[in-house]
């Protein structure tokens, strides 16, 4: 119910704060200036994946007046059940989506690439030999899941672990997102609200025969993969096959909003940005370490 996740929700911020407090009272960070939060080493991302955490499916609200929910019952219920079988290591990217971009690439990304071999030497077996030499794709450059990265002129890859989102801005000609996509019938208009736009895919999509969409192809292979090519880590694979999920702003894509709402960098889901809320925790520290 709702006071349950009100509860949840308050939980993750106070344990952060209690983790940081016990760390600057108990350490040699008691020593630092009061108005500086300190993080541990092995804990420089514990306010961003609370954050995250509080702004993802298992733990947002979604009491929006006049929208539909966001998330609704069995998103959430499905978000929670696979959260509670993750990998530590993975966590993060569960509730921390990666975005990548995928228009103006660099020459090799998109592209396998088999990496040298491992010296010889007493220690390496023949496992990780093998390993070393499985050959892996190169990812185009990441970015911070945030509105201000998204450029209306650019092509993007929004990749939460559940599903991969293509993110195609409303100002790419229809010549750019055809180097990646093929469609069954030519682009034609599409009523919004009360308005007529054009340039919209009609029919069945998929990925082009161009070496624009062998090189999409290839990054999401790789990202199903979990970007490792050592398949002993099998048990981080994904819970499913994450679906390819088309997303043409302005051009009313029902998946546009839901897309907004996970880029968790900016004020979404009732909760503030990333800098405000290190501010609160530094805040509610500052406070636990006094009392």
């Amino acid at each position: 119910n709702e006071g349950s996740l009100h509860s949840a929700r308050s939980n993750v911020f106070q344990k952060c704060v209690s983790i940081l407090a016990n760390y600057r009272m108990y350490t040699t960070a008691r020593s630092s200036p009061s108005g500086q939060l300190i993080l541990p080493e092995s804990l420089q991302l514990l306010p961003l994946f609370c954050l995250s955490l509080r702004k993802s499916r298992l733990f947002r609200t979604s009491s929006v007046p006049f929208k539909a929910p966001f998330p609704t019952a069995d998103e959430r219920a499905h978000h929670i059940f696979y959260g509670r079988m993750v990998s530590p290591n993975m966590s993060l990217q569960c509730v921390h989506p990666n975005l990548l971009q995928v228009s103006d690439m660099r020459t090799r990304d998109g592209e396998w690439i088999t990496p040298p071999s491992l010296e010889t030497n007493t220690h390496a077996g023949e496992t990780v030999a093998s390993a070393s030499m499985r050959p892996v794709c190169q990812l185009p450059k990441s970015m911070n899941p945030s509105i201000a990265c998204l450029d209306e002129k650019g092509m993007y890859i929004l990749d939460d672990r559940f599903a991969f989102y293509l993110f195609i801005g409303k100002d790419v000609p229809e010549e750019k997102w055809r180097e990646l996509l093929s469609v069954s019938t030519p682009a034609g208009a599409h009523r919004v609200g009360e308005e007529w736009v054009s340039n919209v895919p009609l029919g069945e999509l998929s990925l082009a025969s161009t070496d624009a969409g062998h090189k999409l192809r290839n990054i999401l292979d790789q990202l199903r993969m979990l970007n490792s090519p050592n398949a002993t880590l099998a048990m981080n694979a994904r819970h499913t096959y994450a679906p390819l999920v088309l997303v043409f702003v302005g051009r009313g894509s029902v998946f546009e909003e839901e897309m907004d709402s996970l880029l968790v960098d900016d004020p979404v889901g009732h909760e503030k940005s990333y800098v405000d809320f290190l501010c609160d925790v530094h805040r509610a520290v500052r406070q636990k370490s006094s009392d």
